[in-house]
This record gives C-alpha cells, sequence and structure tokens, in this order.
C-alpha cells in the first residue's frame, strides 16, 4: 500500500537519524527509487539489506526507529504499514522464501532478539556495529568446492565478487581485474590437491612410521599449494582469508580406538588445519578463515558430507538427486538428510569474513568497556547481602567476568561505574571473586552515589577516550536510557546478560588484528596516567613536565617486516582524535608506499611513571607529511612538538621548497588542526605549507630525544 510523498519524505527523515545513507542505499539499489513511496516494502528490504553485510540491524535500531515512528508526524495510516513493515523484518536476512514465510507479524522483542541471536549470525553478534561498511569487491579463489558457494551470484551483502577456479598447483597468472579493486581473497585449498582419497585406509595399522610420512606428505603438497595460491597475496600484498578443512564427524577406526592418533582420520585433519595455520603465519596480511568452526558451531551433520562419502571429499552435503533407475527408487538426499548449508552455512560463512574485515578495518572499535556492579557483574545487590555467596557468580557473571579478563589482554580498558558504597565494595571484591578478576583489573573506578552520567563524562576526560568507542553495561533501563541521551553515540548493552559474553568477545568490533605490547600493557599506563594527573595537580606545568623526565626515542619504519609495524598499523588505523587526514591504511597500501620510498617515522615515549610504547607515527613522502598520527594518551606532554622540531630540518634539505602538511578536518581531530599552525605553516586550500625561510620550533627543553635509526638521524 503506498503513501503520500509527504508521508515518504518523513520516514526517510526518520532513517537519517539512525545513520542511514540514502545516497549509498538507493545507489546500490537502483531499483529500490520505486519504493521510496511504498514504506512497508522499503523497511523490509532496509532491515534485510540496508544496514549493513546483509545481517540484522542491532535490536537499539529497530528500538530507535520503532519509538521514532510513533512520534513522528506520519499519518496513522503511514504508521500501521511502517510498523508492518518493521515487524517483519526483525530477523537476519535469508535467501530462501520458505524462511522467510516463517516470519511472524507480532512477536515479543525477546522472541525477535532470541531468533536474531541464532542460525547463521551466532558466531558473529553485529549488536556493536554502528556504522556500514561493505567491501567494494571480493574475490574467491578455489576448487568446485567454493565455485558452490556462488558468492559471485548471491551473498548476503550483494556484494560484487569474482570467482577463479583453480585446482591442484595450477598457475593463476593475472587477477580478472586490478588488484587494488578487490578488499579482500577467499582462499580455498582443494583437499583432493593434498590428500588422495586412499591415503590413510590402505596403510597398515600398525605401522605409525606409515601415517606420520603420510602426515608430513600432506604438509608438503600443503605448502607448495598454499605458496601457488597465495601468489596475489605475495605479488600485491591483497588481503587474503585461506579456508581450513573440515574434521570428520566419526573416527572410521571405531569409537573405541585412540582418538588423538595420527590413524585416526579426525585427528588426521586436526594437525593438517595446524600445520596450515603454521604456514600462513610465513605470509604477510594473510589469515586463516575456519570454515571448521563454522561447520562444528552449526552442527556437522548438518552441513559436512562425510556421512556419506569418504571425509577426504572435505565439501557440504550435496543435494543429491532421485535415482529412479535403481531397483528399489531412490529418494533424493535431501529426503533423507536434514541438509542445512544452504543457505545457513554460506551466510555463516560470509558474516564471519565481513566480521575479519570489520576487525582488520576496525570498524567502530570498542576501546572501553564500563559496567555497572549490582545485578551487571554479580547476581543481586551487594548492600542487600551479609554473606556473599557463591551463587551470586553462577552462570552469566562468570562469563562476563571471564570476557572481561580477555579483553583487557585485547588492550581493551575495563571500567566501573556503580551507585555503591566504595568501602563495602573493596570489602567484599576479593570475597566475591577469590582472584579471578581483581579490582585493579579496572583502569578506573567511579563507585559513588553521582548522576552515572557525570561519573562517565569525568571518566571519558581521564582515558580521553570517546563516547562511540565505549560500551556501557547496566542493568537498570533507566540508567541505560540516560547514559544514551547523555551519549547518543555510546553502545549500551544489559538488558540480555545471556547474550554479554558473546557479545563482548565475539563481535568484530572487540576484536583486533594482533596484540601488541601495547595493547597488552594499556591497563597499566592508564593507571600510571591517573597517577601522573594526581601529581599535576599539585604543580605548575612546567615544573610537571619538567619532573616526567620525558625520553622520545625516533625510528623508522621501512616494511611490513619491521619488528614495529604491526603497533604503527594499529596505530594509523585506531587513532580519531590526533590523526591529520583520518585515513585508514590498508595493509596493501604499506605495502606500496614503502616500495615508493614513504617513510613510515614513528616515535616511543618513556617517562619516570612508565613506558608509554610506540604513540605516533609520521608518515614522508619526499617534501609532503602525509599523515600525523598520535595516540592520546600523550597529548599535553609536547612529544609532538619534539617529533616535528627534529624531522622538519632534514626535509629542508635538498633543492628548495615548500614543505607541505596534509590535513583534512573529521569530525573528531580537533586536537591536531593547530599543530602545523604552531610551527609556522600557512593555510594552502585544505593543507599547510611550510617556506624556506621561516624558522623551525626549537626542540621542548623538557624532552630528550633519541634517535634509534640511520634513516631517522638523516632525516633530522
Amino acid at each position: 500500500m503506498n503513501v503520500s510523498q509527504a508521508d515518504a519524505t518523513e520516514f526517510i527523515s526518520l532513517l537519517h537519524k539512525l545513520g542511514f545513507d540514502e545516497e549509498l542505499y538507493f545507489a546500490k539499489n537502483k531499483d529500490l527509487h520505486k519504493l521510496r513511496g511504498d514504506i512497508r516494502r522499503t523497511v523490509h528490504h532496509l532491515f534485510a539489506h540496508g544496514f549493513g553485510e546483509g545481517r540484522l540491524v542491532p535490536l537499539r535500531k529497530i528500538e530507535l526507529l520503532s519509538d521514532a515512528l510513533s512520534q513522528s508526524k506520519l499519518s496513522e495510516e503511514a504508521k500501521t504499514v511502517a510498523c508492518a513493515g518493521l515487524a517483519r523484518s526483525q530477523m537476519p536476512q535469508a535467501s530462501d522464501a520458505s524462511r522467510l514465510a516463517h516470519r511472524v507479524d507480532h512477536e515479543s522483542p525477546l522472541a525477535a532478539l532470541s531468533r536474531y541471536h541464532t542460525g547463521a549470525y551466532w558466531l558473529t553478534p553485529a549488536d556493536l556495529g554502528a556504522t556500514m561498511m561493505l567491501p567494494r569487491r571480493v574475490l574467491v579463489v578455489g576448487s568446485c568446492f567454493a565455485n558452490s558457494w556462488g558468492f559471485e551470484k548471491r551473498n548476503p551483502s550483494e556484494c560484487p565478487c569474482d570467482f577463479i577456479l583453480t585446482n591442484n598447483f595450477a598457475q593463476l597468472g593475472d587477477p580478472p581485474r586490478d588488484p587494488a579493486e578487490y578488499d579482500f581473497q577467499v582462499v580455498q585449498i582443494a583437499f583432493r590437491s593434498i590428500f588422495q582419497d586412499d591415503l590413510l585406509w590402505q596403510l597398515r595399522h600398525d605401522d605409525l612410521d606409515a601415517h606420520s610420512r603420510a602426515f608430513r606428505q600432506v604438509c608438503d603438497r600443503l605448502a607448495v599449494q598454499l605458496a601457488s595460491s597465495l601468489e596475489w597475496n605475495t605479488k600485491y600484498g591483497l588481503l587474503t582469508f585461506v579456508t581450513n578443512f573440515f574434521v570428520p564427524q566419526d573416527n572410521p577406526l571405531g569409537r573405541l580406538m585412540p582418538r588423538y592418533d595420527l590413524r585416526n582420520p579426525s585427528y588426521f585433519v586436526e594437525r593438517v588445519n595446524e600445520a596450515l595455520e603454521g604456514e600462513l603465519r610465513k605470509y604477510k596480511n594473510a589469515f586463516l578463515l575456519d570454515t571448521d568452526k563454522i561447520a562444528a558451531s552449526m552442527g556437522r551433520r548438518f552441513v559436512q558430507d562425510d556421512s556419506v562419502v569418504q571425509f577426504s571429499h572435505n565439501a557440504l552435503t550435496g543435494y543429491y538427486s532421485a535415482a529412479e533407475g535403481r531397483i528399489e527408487p531412490l529418494a533424493a538426499a535431501a529426503d533423507h538428510f536434514d541438509i542445512h548449508w544452504s543457505p545457513t552455512f554460506l551466510d555463516a560463512l560470509w558474516a564471519e569474513m565481513m566480521a575479519m574485515f570489520r576487525t582488520l578495518r576496525q570498524v567502530d572499535p570498542v576501546k572501553l568497556v564500563v559496567l555497572d556492579l549490582d545485578d551487571t557483574l554479580w547476581k543481586g545487590v551487594s548492600g542487600e547481602i551479609q554473606d556473599i555467596d557463591p551463587v551470586m557468580l553462577e552462570g552469566w557473571p562468570l562469563g562476563v567476568a571471564e570476557a572481561l579478563c580477555y579483553l583487557k589482554k585485547r588492550g581493551i580498558l575495563l571500567a566501573i561505574i556503580s551507585k555503591n558504597d566504595s568501602k563495602r565494595i573493596a570489602e567484599i571484591w576479593s570475597k566475591m571473586f577469590r582472584g579471578r578478576l581483581k579490582l585493579e583489573d579496572f583502569a578506573v573506578r567511579k563507585i559513588n552515589w553521582q548522576p552515572k552520567t557525570e561519573n562517565m563524562q569525568a571518566l571519558l576526560s581521564e582515558v580521553n577516550l570517546l563516547p562511540r568507542n565505549t560500551v556501557f553495561i547496566d542493568d537498570n533501563p533507566v540508567e541505560r536510557a540516560a547514559m544514551k541521551a547523555a551519549f547518543p553515540d555510546m553502545r549500551v548493552l544489559g538488558k540480555y546478560p545471556y547474550y554479554l559474553r558473546r557479545i563482548l568477545l565475539w563481535a568484530p568490533e572487540t576484536q583486533v588484528p594482533a596484540i601488541s605490547e601495547e595493547s597488552a600493557r594499556r591497563t597499566e599506563m592508564i593507571q600510571a596516567q591517573v597517577e601522573r594527573d594526581a601529581q599535576r595537580q599539585s604543580l605548575s606545568r612546567e615544573e610537571f613536565l619538567a619532573s616526567l623526565s620525558l625520553q622520545v626515542t625516533l625510528l623508522e619504519i621501512s616494511s611490513i617486516e619491521h619488528p614495529k609495524f604491526p603497533r604503527a598499523f594499529e596505530l594509523l588505523n585506531k587513532t580519531n582524535q590526533f590523526n591529520t587526514t583520518g585515513r585508514r591504511w590498508r595493509h596493501e597500501d604499506c605495502v606500496a608506499a614503502f616500495a615508493a620510498g614513504t617513510a613510515f617515522l614513528a616515535f616511543e615515549v618513556e617517562d619516570r611513571f612508565s613506558s608509554y610504547g610506540l604513540v605516533g607515527v609520521i608518515i614522508i613522502a619526499g617534501r609532503t607529511i602525509e599523515q600525523f598520527v598520535m595516540s592520546c594518551r600523550v597529548v599535553g606532554l609536547e612529544v609532538e612538538n619534539a617529533a616535528l622540531s627534529r624531522i622538519l630540518p632534514g626535509m629542508r634539505r635538498g633543492p628548495p621548497g615548500e614543505i607541505v602538511a596534509r590535513m583534512t578536518e573529521t569530525d573528531a581531530n580537533l586536537l591536531c588542526r593547530g599543530l602545523y599552525k604552531q610551527f609556522g605553516f600557512s593555510p594552502c586550500g585544505r593543507d599547510w605549507a611550510l617556506e624556506d625561510t621561516k624558522d623551525i620550533r626549537a626542540l621542548p627543553t623538557h624532552i630528550r630525544l633519541v634517535e634509534a635509526v640511520s634513516r631517522a638521524a638523516e632525516l633530522v
């Protein structure tokens, strides 16, 4: 049922408030222009495809849109059809009409949420996703198994895909398009190219050496096949995901035979997967795509073919057609088995790739998790309980505690905001957790009776992070609503604690490509910063800076092989506030930049309280500063001035000419906009330029600078 143009315009304005990019959406779905006046169909398609990667939009956006519809200026008729479309859209996209037919127009929010957290998107919860980021184009390289995925014809994100059929050790040649057009490639190695069907079943059971030789033979073939299949990764630095192999469901020798023995094909394949990951570590910008994990999570019997054919086929159960020529007609395989792989497995596989892509691109990264205590980190209200009962932690609270410890290892900061008596909490903490989670694991603790929004404002200031990089967890809907109203970009959880561990650990926004030394020590560095700030209050700024004994070590990163490159790459792709252009770098971008002679000049900082690690990267191409990023942890210490005061003189060597510094204003980089003006640069369009005749600001006297490598020394 169509509605008026006024209603359609009002509806689109509501979507804009939720971050809906109309131009991008209708550019990608050109046929939907005709749906502008059909709100029900537009809502349905929007939630199936339009908010991101073919997954259900986070429930909070459904709730926000529902509230906005009720308060909007839409006519009652338009509200009715919009709500009907919304009700039909609260489930992950499925490709076949049969699954869509099972949707209901009216169900409880919990029922919708429960379905959202199951099925194809179980391993990749999207609750923390705030920004849609789809790959431009994907390349799939593999055997007939990969061909059966059909991603070039259909995928949940409707992303353009190219498929290259390859078997055995065939040379790839040139990619079908310019490698720069692909955001990543997926490589699937045919199991039969490294493992012939009868490799194990012909061996004598008592010949252990023969089984070991067979394993080494498979590993050798795998290494050669991997080198052939990763030709475009090696040549162009193309981001690559490599699938592993399905582990068979059962041991053909029998269930009473040894489980962890190479004579057991299940264990044999597990060892091959382990060897694959080890071999893959020799490549740059290549990662394991754990298809075996997806099959195991979904249920191997619903996916794998080893109940029908020999395990070495290592593919999905086929929809084998009926055979009527037999003495007794044979029904199709789908009548014998409950086959779930299409589309559920393929949607799950795509979702896993999108999750890896989001993590590597650091889309909507979570840098801080702030929790309430009562009925959030434990069951019950601590102030009303005389004896601490271990039951208060059983179930989901222990799962949350475990998740927090792993988030801390990833470099995510933990904090507490709780309306409680701080002395009471300190007294019961050790009795409650018995050392499994320490108060010291939380970088900042605000346990008092002040409004939580005020505590959050102070906390964010102390750790120098943005609301959009923060997750707040609280059992109280009033507190959640107040926090969301005060900080609209903040992600808020807590209504459904049974989902918390999965969301915190499995969401791509809380994961990191690598754990650097700086990441692992982030909590300790923030705690040292709090101590440092306390001292700052008792001294003048000059006295405080002089008391720190600051040292800046300048070094050059000239290739992706440099041991400091992972941290520099992380810094480039996670820094928002002190980032002169906001540019995000791909691995292959770095390879190309290094090949062209671009220098990544990084600096490490330490003071008498702690070592900050590598906190800054300045990207220089000739006489141009392409980008300057720096961790907010050292803002105010003037280390950026120290780095520039030593680098700029070196950039002036050679023929006379201006030094240009790129500057692109973003919604977050206020901290660095005055950087170049302090050094005498003048506006030059969007950028800044420094004339040869201008003096360069001197090195701050409270900083000692060390030049770690020859190239850095040349530039100063």
